[in-house]
């Protein structure tokens, strides 16, 4: 009988911990957001939807998401990456303090001859706006100007899409190699589903942006898929350029 009554808490002690999510105790400060995207036909709003943050470059701030979540819930008829007649507010907030608001202003990178089904939406795989209004403690994050170096370990911060609150998760990486403007990362502490990560920042140890939680890559020498957050050299030259339009 006392044998029955440990084994069955040990199954209820194993079950427990192979629920709980595996993640880095690497610490950084809130530096995470979530999407709430408002359509003008409210069908299509997510009060929920991928992840974005902050940078700050040159004493200006904007917001950062993916591009390629625009393939997943625009309606039919928004068939270029223009938001005009479509979206009515892009927002975003922590999961944990959603009455901390970042609400977005214009679509900087919006380019009515780009078609979002095309598969150069992964190639430069960020949405960036200019902010209208910012109510939130999120902290900017500055982008890093020097190389990765093979093996360093490299982080991505957010919720994946089975989250409803809690603080930021932090999830570790290593840097393997670039192919193009592809990040190829080696899991180390990752969640068992990446999905909801899409537009998630990936820094480094210090914290400085190096990409954007986009999708897979297949490594041409290996034949292996790697998670492969994109690039944010593309972006940053887009914002230097911005900057010398004006």
């Amino acid at each position: 009988m006392k044998f029955n009554f440990f084994f069955a808490i040990a199954i209820l002690w194993i079950a427990g911990c192979s629920g709980q999510e595996v993640s880095s105790n690497k610490v950084f400060k809130e530096i995470a957001l979530v999407n709430r995207i408002e359509f003008i036909n409210a069908k299509y709003d997510q009060p929920k939807f991928s992840c974005g943050f902050l940078i700050k470059y040159n004493n200006e701030t904007f917001a950062v998401t993916a591009k390629h979540i625009l393939k997943i819930i625009k309606p039919e008829s928004m068939t270029t990456l223009s938001l005009q007649s479509h979206i009515k507010n892009w927002i975003l907030y922590p999961l944990n303090n959603k009455s901390e608001i970042v609400v977005c202003d214009k679509l900087l990178n919006e380019d009515k001859s780009e078609l979002l089904e095309a598969k150069s939406t992964y190639d430069n795989d960020w949405l960036v706006f200019s902010i209208k209004e910012n109510s939130s403690g999120i902290i900017p994050l500055e982008i890093r100007n020097t190389p990765l170096i093979q093996g360093e370990k490299l982080y991505v911060v957010g919720w994946t899409r089975t989250m409803e609150n809690g603080p930021q998760r932090v999830y570790e990486f290593e840097y393997y190699k670039t192919i193009s403007n592809r990040i190829l990362l080696k899991d180390i502490l990752v969640p068992e589903k990446f999905g909801g990560l899409s537009g998630a920042p990936l820094v480094d140890e210090n914290g400085l942006l190096v990409g954007i939680v986009s999708n897979g890559t297949v490594d041409p020498d290996s034949n292996k898929k790697f998670f492969s957050p994109c690039s944010v050299t593309n972006l940053l030259t887009f914002i230097e350029n911005r900057k010398l339009d004006k």
